[in-house]
């Protein structure tokens, strides 16, 4: 058994040696798959005509190929950018590193509800000082983690004694009766998320009542990346811009708000 282990143990290591994580997992892109994959068929029917083993073979070994290194042509990364918007939408959605959709408007929806406006002193959105002030003052009743379950309780209609923190470095994890039933990147992410969804119901009336699970809790993430203050230590949060690569289409901006004091993220996301 220790020997089968030690073999797998050895294929593995040899696998990411040589795969390209650029290209592969999470950042693999659909049209070059699709399009390698087809050259690796074509190939394969033209040696198929010599030999049927050889082609197999030669499929094989460029399937493993594709898997590893994410395209079987070099170049293709690179030249799939240049290719017709309808192609991609035919082979498939264009390469995912941002979020979910939503339904709705965000900017619009903040806006309108006058939560957020132009930046006076630079060409952005920022917090209104009426929704800023509020946000605070919800912030200072959340400090103590009774509150915050107390909050979190009547948000999800459940008991607050059933409700359960647990933190891993400074992820927050919460469970309602011992099942987990959402996450946070941080305390300071849980606490905005909390301060905001008590504010969001009042600001926005009757439109919060119908927007869905999925679209509030994209609003609310919104939201944190308008937060300069951090609600847990109490530090600046300075957002920090960094290019991604992207084989498919243009380079995506990953943008990233964390407290320059204790290191808490609030907020992480992708702009094409």
């Amino acid at each position: 058994m220790d020997t089968e282990r030690s073999g797998i143990e050895q294929f593995s290591s040899v696998f990411q040696r040589f795969r390209k994580p650029e290209y592969t997992g999470e950042n693999r892109c659909t049209p070059c798959t699709v399009i390698n994959t087809g050259m690796a068929v074509a190939l394969s029917l033209a040696v198929a005509v010599v030999s049927i083993q050889a082609a197999a073979v030669v499929f094989g070994a460029c399937v493993t190929v594709i898997t590893l290194w994410g395209y079987l042509i070099p170049g293709t990364p690179t030249l799939v950018q240049y290719l017709p918007d309808r192609v991609h939408e035919a082979i498939g959605p264009e390469h995912d590193i941002g979020g979910e959709e939503t339904t709705f408007d965000i900017e619009e929806t903040l806006t309108g509800a006058d939560i957020v406006k132009q930046c006076e002193t630079e060409d952005d959105l920022c917090l209104t000082s009426s929704y800023r002030e509020q946000f605070r003052g919800t912030l200072d009743t959340l400090a103590e983690e009774s509150a915050q379950r107390e909050r979190l309780a009547e948000s999800l209609s459940v008991p607050a004694e059933d409700i359960r923190f647990e933190e891993t470095g400074r992820q927050v994890s919460v469970f309602v009766d011992g099942v987990r039933a959402g996450g946070w990147r941080s305390r300071a992410a849980l606490l905005a998320d909390l301060a905001s969804e008590q504010l969001l119901s009042s600001w926005l009336g009757r439109r919060w009542d119908t927007l869905s699970d999925g679209d509030r809790t994209q609003l609310l993430v919104a939201l944190r990346s308008f937060v300069e203050t951090c609600p847990e230590c109490g530090g600046e949060v300075v957002p920090d811009e960094d290019v991604v690569k992207s084989c498919c289409r243009d380079d995506i901006v990953s943008v990233t708000s964390a407290c320059t004091d204790c290191g808490a993220v609030l907020f992480k996301g992708t702009d094409r």
